[in-house]
């Protein structure tokens, strides 16, 4: 078995109880806190907008609840078919739309400059090659286009004991954990200097203008609960 069936095996068995939780968050304090995180990045409801690695598409469908029309793509077929089964429930909510589809981040199945705004969130820590991915994603941004990448370093956060009462790895089998610290551990990205090793790759990739923002946690994780993340995220904003 390959690094990435073993990826996709993994959050093949997480897709139903990651979808409920993300609805939960769609529908919790943290949902507004999300939107204050990216919307500023976003310039009009006309955009182009792309979800890397949505899973069930929390991103998709908060950004659709505020009027953007957003394209959802996941490497995992359980997880889109989730997305597609909750958007049918949120459909009256939907101000903008969602379109969802099973693709590679890595091996994106768009023309060049297809997007104005694209989106990653806890994803690059999962892909097999992240530098490749920069480039795929330099790619198919549009000129003057952003990138939104929020990730935490888990392939070295998650080996530390959780000391939080409440987090969002509680329900998830000692099974289940120690196979995604074993999968981490094969990827060379728990390896870097994170997340300088990702701007340096990104402006080698040919973005211009990268900066860091180390405090994204702070500003969004106030409470300990089932939806809290104890690895501390931080985020990418790279310009085309």
């Amino acid at each position: 078995m390959t690094i990435q069936d073993r990826i996709i095996a993994y959050w093949k068995r997480r897709s139903g109880d990651f979808g409920a939780l993300r609805m939960r968050e769609l529908q919790s304090k943290l949902a507004p806190r999300w939107l204050r995180e990216i919307t500023p990045y976003i310039k009009d409801h006309h955009q182009r907008i792309l979800d890397l690695g949505t899973g069930t598409g929390f991103f998709a469908f908060l950004l659709a609840q505020q009027g953007y029309s957003v394209t959802g793509i996941d490497l995992t077929e359980e997880m889109i078919a989730v997305a597609k089964d909750q958007a049918l429930i949120l459909q009256n909510s939907l101000q903008g739309s969602v379109d969802f589809h099973c693709m590679d981040a890595i091996q994106l199945e768009y023309v060049d400059a297809s997007f104005d705004v694209i989106l990653a969130r806890n994803l690059t820590w999962t892909l097999p090659d992240v530098e490749a991915a920069y480039k795929e994603w330099y790619r198919v941004l549009a000129p003057k286009g952003v990138l939104i990448n929020i990730d935490g370093d888990y392939g070295v956060e998650l080996k530390v004991p959780v000391v939080a009462n409440h987090h969002i790895h509680e329900g998830v089998s000692k099974t289940t954990m120690e196979e995604c610290i074993a999968i981490t551990e094969e990827l060379s990205i728990s390896r870097m200097d994170r997340p300088h090793w990702d701007a340096h790759m990104m402006r080698k990739a040919g973005f211009s203008r990268v900066y860091l923002d180390m405090a994204v946690s702070s500003r969004i994780y106030n409470e300990e609960d089932e939806l809290y993340n104890p690895v501390p995220l931080f985020s990418i904003v790279a310009r085309k």
